[in-house]
């Protein structure tokens, strides 16, 4: 893993909460150790994502605008195979493919996931293509 203590590249170190949720690291504001954060709370937000441009786990855009240095980056279509959202609930980290065609669990501990997510995907993944239920 990368993300050293000297490694935070492309964050504001004031402003991060950073929380090891499984194997992975996850960066934003006030976040727990299920991945909710200052901005999504419910007991079904327990997602993160890998961010293309930094490649570090954020709960949401809005922890990734508040504490990254750049713009965020959708994970390419190219990409969806790749491992790219964490669930806070069991630590698996799930391909974009696997987690958009997940009927709102988790596959690996069958926990919910916040329906509502589906509206804003195209936040974080290149969905242009890709239908799903909303």
């Amino acid at each position: 893993m990368t993300d050293g203590p000297d490694e935070m590249g492309g964050l504001d170190r004031d402003a991060t909460d950073c929380r090891r949720v499984g194997e992975h690291r996850v960066y934003g504001v006030d976040v727990d150790d299920e991945t909710r954060c200052a901005h999504y709370d419910t007991d079904r937000d327990v997602v993160a994502i890998r961010f293309a441009c930094c490649d570090r786990y954020h709960p949401c855009h809005a922890c990734h605008d508040a504490v990254a240095d750049h713009a965020p980056e959708r994970v390419p279509r190219a990409a969806f195979a790749d491992p790219a959202v964490l669930c806070g609930a069991c630590g698996t980290a799930l391909s974009v493919a696997t987690y958009l065609d997940a009927d709102d669990a988790c596959p690996a501990c069958e926990h919910a996931f916040n329906p509502g997510c589906a509206k804003h995907a195209d936040l974080y993944f290149d969905v242009s293509s890709v239908e799903f239920d909303v």
